[in-house]
């Protein structure tokens, strides 16, 4: 009786646990990454094609997401934040049960609490329903699913892996180093448990699991075959460029935050001293892998593709901890009642205000007033209050998200201006085709987003796509208002601007003359 009591007590302080952690998350403004996959979901509700309407660098599984977000309320922020969590949610109930069935029960208690804190660190941008969230699900899925039926002869857990693999990859393909090695190691283990191992005996694991990510990748490509070209060129061709714009080991940054933050962690180390955890080498080249796969990246929630391995190292080195101190079970359990809320105390204390922040305010706590993220949705609704839902509008920075508020298209695809400024080689490119269609099409609207972090310019790059900007808007178009800040904390939407509130504004909205 009172192991079932103490089992219902740790599921409620666990679900409460999360719940702390995430519900004021639910309802903040979308930041950009969100707004492109919104806006290409309602796109791709209304007739529209991404990848041609829109330019979008992500697989097409976040869209398909997000447009069952929209399916459940066509207009809000919260179902896809709501899908978000509920793979978090899973994927810790995963961690759990791959950390009970290497090392122990306590084990897995302890990795599953750990994974809710660090899953959610403040430093990578957590709170977002971003790729990286649904991505990490089906990575661990396989994982779970070799850990539990390893050297198996059955043919569904191979076919169930390779449909997690493509479902991984088509959300976020930095995953794809880590899932090769988990295959490659299970088959293998798988080689090596015969008596006499031949080759010949891994090919119908390798032929259901390639068959069934073949078929897999062609049901999720299905719908845009059309746009083939389109698609190929944003997500590899100008990706690839893209990624190597990344020459810096951006790594070490986020390692000394790590180490700042987490240090207490460091502590479980010495259960490598006393007693080495089983299959641990096995855990640690995964979250090499990981490292390796994020190594150059400078953008923070890349990084969440480390935690899963890190909290189940963690909880393997903490069970060795334990083992080490030769404690009877209920000792064991007392142990864990104490270390674990220190450990995760330590960890969130320097975070406590997050708690208590409204949705809004915790968008701003995160990304600062630099990015116009808590405005965007009121200068959407002044922009859908002076156009008609068929007239085409122009947004000069990269905030989709005031697309998607609006409910109004794009003429083009360029519903982001990084494209145009980094520096790759298509930038030229790119900035002549979106002239070339600014001057076909001529926009009904335009907003500009004058903060440096949206990416409507940056130093050294052409100037075709700016100076004809700044032509346009000279000749055809006047302001009729515009989100003004007057200091960190305070903001709001004005109709008639002076030249100072005019250099103070966040986002103008422009409207073509008559």
């Amino acid at each position: 009786m009172k192991s079932k009591i103490l089992k219902i007590s740790i599921i409620v302080l666990f679900i409460s646990f999360f719940i702390l952690l995430n519900w004021n998350s639910f309802q903040a403004p979308f930041e950009r990454d969100e707004g492109e996959y919104a806006y290409s979901a309602w796109l791709l509700r209304t007739g529209g094609t991404p990848y041609q309407d829109s330019f979008l660098q992500k697989p097409p599984l976040i869209i398909y997401t997000y447009l069952a977000g929209q399916m459940i309320s066509p207009f809000a922020v919260w179902p896809p934040r709501m899908l978000a969590s509920i793979f978090i949610f899973i994927t810790a109930i995963l961690i759990y049960l791959i950390a009970k069935k290497e090392w122990g029960e306590i084990a897995g208690i302890f990795s599953a609490f750990l994974f809710l804190p660090m899953i959610g660190f403040p430093v990578l941008t957590p709170f977002t329903a971003n790729t990286e969230k649904f991505m990490i699900l089906p990575m661990i899925g396989i994982l779970a699913l070799f850990v539990y039926f390893k050297n198996s002869l059955k043919s569904w857990p191979y076919i169930l892996a390779g449909i997690l693999s493509s479902i991984a990859i088509f959300y976020k393909p930095i995953c794809l180093p880590v899932i090769i090695f988990i295959i490659i190691f299970y088959l293998f283990k798988l080689y090596k448990s015969y008596e006499n191992p031949k080759i010949s005996l891994l090919i119908k694991p390798f032929l259901l699991l390639g068959s069934s990510m073949i078929l897999t990748s062609i049901i999720i490509l299905l719908p845009f075959l059309k746009v083939w070209s389109f698609f190929i060129e944003e997500v590899f061709i100008y990706n690839s460029s893209y990624i190597n714009t990344f020459n810096n080991p951006y790594l070490f940054n986020f390692l000394d935050k790590f180490i700042h933050y987490w240090w207490i962690l460091l502590l479980l180390l010495f259960g490598l001293i006393f007693e080495k955890p089983k299959n641990i080498l096995y855990y640690f080249t995964l979250l090499i892998f990981s490292l390796l796969a994020v190594l150059s990246s400078t953008i923070s929630h890349y990084y969440l593709i480390i935690i899963p391995f890190l909290t189940l190292l963690c909880g393997a080195l903490f069970n060795s901890l334990l083992e080490s101190l030769s404690l009877n079970d209920k000792q064991k359990k007392i142990t864990t009642i104490v270390i674990l809320p220190i450990i995760l105390f330590i960890i969130l204390f320097p975070f406590k205000i997050q708690f208590s922040l409204s949705p809004q305010k915790l968008s701003e706590w995160v990304y600062g007033t630099a990015n116009p993220f808590g405005e965007s949705m009121e200068v959407a609704r002044h922009l859908a209050e002076v156009t008609n839902k068929d007239d085409s509008v122009f947004i000069a920075g990269s905030e989709p998200q005031i697309y998607y508020y609006a409910q109004r298209k794009s003429p083009n695809r360029f519903i982001i201006t990084f494209p145009l400024n980094l520096p790759t080689q298509y930038r030229e490119q790119y900035q002549t085709e979106l002239v070339n269609n600014l001057e076909n099409t001529k926009p009904n609207a335009i907003i500009i987003s004058k903060r440096s972090d949206s990416g409507l310019y940056r130093e050294g790059s052409p100037e075709i796509f700016i100076k004809y900007l700044n032509e346009i808007i000279l000749k055809n178009y006047h302001t009729i208002g515009g989100y003004v800040w007057y200091d960190n904390d305070n903001g709001h939407w004005q109709d008639i601007l002076d030249e100072d509130q005019t250099q103070r504004a966040s986002l103008l909205l422009l409207i073509k003359n008559k």
